[in-house]
């Protein structure tokens, strides 16, 4: 265990450094856990401000710049993605660009066609490194997603677009090369959300990619608006190959073989993998547009002639989770503290967003948990894209974020909605409860935004949790978390660890459950690290790693207030 980050924080500029033998730890330790009395945490007050400008974020998404047009692909915006390329120990972020087809001309007139970048964090303000890294493409862009794919130890980048995929392989030396085509990832089409895990137990990961919209086969005497206008693209899926005699990875395109989508294409906007049914793999969920969203549960299979070692059964109906809203974003997450991954599916306009509530047992099943969640109506007269799980005020229980935007896109002002925030009353002793927290954390007063794709991170390494927004045709935001009490831990399990779990055990026995995930909200992925808000408490017990082979590293006696790395060993 190496520690690389320590502290408690006076303010968002200076984190402090703590160094305190691990002999002093078991003797306060002890003494604590004697005096400890289970009781409701203390809500500690939250504000966000946006700083986007103030620490070098300077992007704007490129779409509709000269004049509106019906343009689906520029109105679906992009997403975002976390990750630290350089190993630092500061996360750096991958901004997803788009355009207008009738305005690339313009674009041409102006200097080029807008392009995705990356911005390298130094220390919580950030520089353009687009050119510099090589991951400056003028591209249709839709959403990335960051992770170790031939686990090398550096964090590699996968995006989709409106036309192909593209793969940048990180270099370990700053730069990255763009290698779609020669690892078999490079599929044509829209596609959109991506998910990274180990889904068949070789410890290679594999890549979800969920298809949307066949933008050049329209349905003939089709009733229905968008995307119901034309023919859905096939969901994919690639296995890991793992490397070959130079090293070198590929992947294989499985998804019909598995069991995905082998009846109709259907539209693909959000995906997740989660232990649904705590057996130890990653199923996978898939947010559909207007058709019905999907649960794919994962089979094992001992002797299998295809040499894949899974099969998919899609059990979206068995499940209760398989709404025909107009499925976009998802987050999975312990909402209510029983150790079960629930599920959040944001929909659009009059519909309500889609809660589900974990009950499994003996099989795979939800309970729709958005008429007692405490919110009533949640979601209806909003249009909801990104969203996260996210213990925003650090009393050990996940809070709820939504970035909102309508859609179609007629007026890139008018069409602006406020992003909302609701506060989960769990560690209050209102289990699976939520309350409006829009206002009084500060998101009221940033204005409304045309929110697409967003993730939380802590950007600044001072413990609590804050948001990027990418906007149709807006500019970037970062929501800065000024959060001022409770106690927190972040565990940095390296780059290979989609899927593992980590449990904190705190001193009056409760017990904290968080998932590793790659890939969720809209076309988006998150800090990589595992963050733990711990409320009161000054220590964690024990802090169980249970990584994706099923092995587990147990730590004692863990102070609070300081990131720590854990290696499997």
């Amino acid at each position: 265990m190496k520690l690389v980050v320590g502290g408690a924080y006076m303010n968002k500029l200076q984190i402090k450094s703590l160094t305190i033998t691990f002999l002093f730890i078991l003797i306060v330790g002890a003494f604590l856990s004697s005096c400890v009395i289970s009781q409701p945490v203390e809500k500690q007050p939250v504000y966000f401000e946006n700083v986007a400008q103030e620490v070098g974020l300077d992007f704007q998404h490129g779409s509709f710049r000269w004049e509106m047009s019906g343009d689906p692909v520029a109105m679906m915006g992009s997403g975002l993605c976390w990750l630290d390329y350089d190993n630092d120990g500061w996360l750096d972020l991958y901004v997803v660009n788009s355009y207008a087809v009738l305005e690339s001309g313009e674009w041409d007139r102006n200097g080029g066609k807008p392009e995705s970048t990356l911005f390298r964090n130094e220390n919580g303000r950030f520089s353009d490194v687009g050119k510099d890294t090589g991951t400056n493409f003028p591209i249709r862009g839709n959403g990335c997603v960051a992770a170790d794919l031939n686990l090398d130890g550096y964090t590699d980048i996968f995006i989709t677009t409106s036309r192909v995929n593209l793969l940048l392989w990180n270099n370990g030396d700053g730069t990255f090369s763009e290698g779609a085509e020669l690892a078999g990832v490079n599929a044509y089409g829209w596609q959109t959300a991506v998910s990274i895990g180990d889904l068949n137990g070789d410890s290679w990961p594999d890549i979800f990619v969920a298809g949307y919209v066949d933008i050049n086969n329209q349905i003939e005497g089709a009733t229905m608006g968008f995307p119901n206008t034309n023919y859905g693209m096939r969901d994919l899926l690639y296995i890991s190959n793992g490397p070959d005699a130079q090293g070198s990875v590929s992947f294989r395109e499985v998804g019909e073989i598995v069991g995905l989508e082998t009846a109709d294409f259907e539209y693909g906007l959000g995906s997740v993998f989660s232990d649904f049914d705590g057996d130890g793999d990653l199923d996978i969920y898939v947010a559909n547009d207007t058709n019905p969203n999907r649960l794919y549960e994962n089979r094992q299979i001992l002797s299998d002639p295809s040499n894949i070692g899974i099969r998919f059964d899609e059990i979206g109906a068995q499940s209760e989770t398989n709404d025909t809203k107009s499925g976009m974003g998802v987050a999975s997450g312990d909402m209510d503290g029983d150790g079960r991954s629930d599920l959040f599916v944001t929909n659009m306009g009059h519909q309500l967003h889609s809660v589900y509530q974990n009950r499994s047992e003996n099989s795979v099943g939800f309970n729709d948990w958005a008429p007692t969640m405490g919110i009533p109506e949640i979601g209806a007269g909003w249009t909801g894209w990104g969203t996260s799980w996210a213990d925003f005020d650090l009393d050990s229980d996940l809070d709820l974020f939504v970035a909102n935007g309508a859609i179609p896109v007629l007026d890139l002002e008018a069409d602006k909605m406020l992003a909302q925030l609701f506060e989960n009353l769990t560690a209050q002793e209102s289990a699976g409860q939520f309350a409006e927290w829009t206002q009084q954390a500060g998101i009221e007063a940033i204005g409304p935004v045309l929110g697409r794709g967003s993730a939380v991170a802590d950007f600044d390494n001072d413990g609590d949790l804050d948001i990027a927004i990418n906007q149709t045709g807006g500019e970037l935001l970062l929501l800065e978390n000024q959060q001022q009490g409770g106690n927190w831990l972040m565990v940095d399990l390296g780059t290979g660890a989609s899927g593992a779990t980590v449990t904190a055990v705190l001193p009056d026995g409760r017990e904290i459950h968080r998932e590793m995930l790659t890939g969720s909200s809209y076309l988006s992925s998150e800090d990589p690290r595992c963050h733990l808000g711990l409320g009161d408490n000054s220590r964690v017990s024990r802090l169980i790693i249970t990584w994706p082979d099923q092995s587990e590293t147990i730590l004692r006696n863990v102070r609070a207030n300081q990131l720590i790395e854990v290696s499997q060993s």
